[in-house]
């Protein structure tokens, strides 16, 4: 999968602290990745609001829903021909509610998918601590606010001066 993690990572009592050291690791070009107890907008504006691929993909595959519950219906009507008085055999109003229906179902299966092996890969690529000490730290979805940055010894001392700076109440090394 790829190399272990090889870096530093600090928690932060307070969102203001971790931001601002989020926000002076990415001018100092470093490779970072932010644990957070909930979601916050002030966090996402300091990772330089990451776009995600999700939406393309809810929306790639509702259209194709609704392209397919059109497509099906109307082979199945010309397939099966029941004809009602002077009435169209392929008549749209009526599909349209199997359309919407195929696409909330197409949408949200390939929404649940995507995340997961898009979450899975980006995993595989930004490796996160393996310690124990990482991984028995569980303040990070409880009240802390965790700063992971992945970095080679020669840039540990400028990472770590600038989470000092920035008030880290703990700092742990891996290399």
């Amino acid at each position: 999968m790829g190399k272990s993690f090889s870096g530093i990572w600090g928690s932060f009592q307070y969102m203001d602290d971790a931001t601002g050291a989020i926000s002076a690791l990415r001018e100092a070009g470093k490779d970072l990745s932010v644990l957070s107890p909930f979601p916050h907008h002030e966090i996402y504006h300091a990772m330089g609001e990451p776009q995600s691929r999700i939406p393309f993909v809810t929306l790639l595959f509702g259209g194709l829903g609704v392209f397919f519950g059109y497509a099906m219906t109307s082979w199945m009507s010309l397939d099966w021909v029941l004809p009602v008085s002077s009435k169209p055999i392929v008549s749209i109003p009526p599909y349209t509610i199997f359309a919407f229906e195929l696409m909330v179902l197409l949408g949200g299966i390939s929404t649940a998918i995507g995340v997961f092996v898009m979450g899975f890969f980006d995993l595989a690529r930004k490796r996160m601590p393996a310690s124990k000490a990482f991984k028995n730290y569980g303040r990070f979805s409880n009240d802390r606010f965790g700063v992971v940055v992945r970095c080679d010894r020669g840039d540990a001392e400028s990472v770590e001066k600038i989470m000092r700076d920035h008030h880290v109440e703990e700092l742990v090394r891996e290399f």
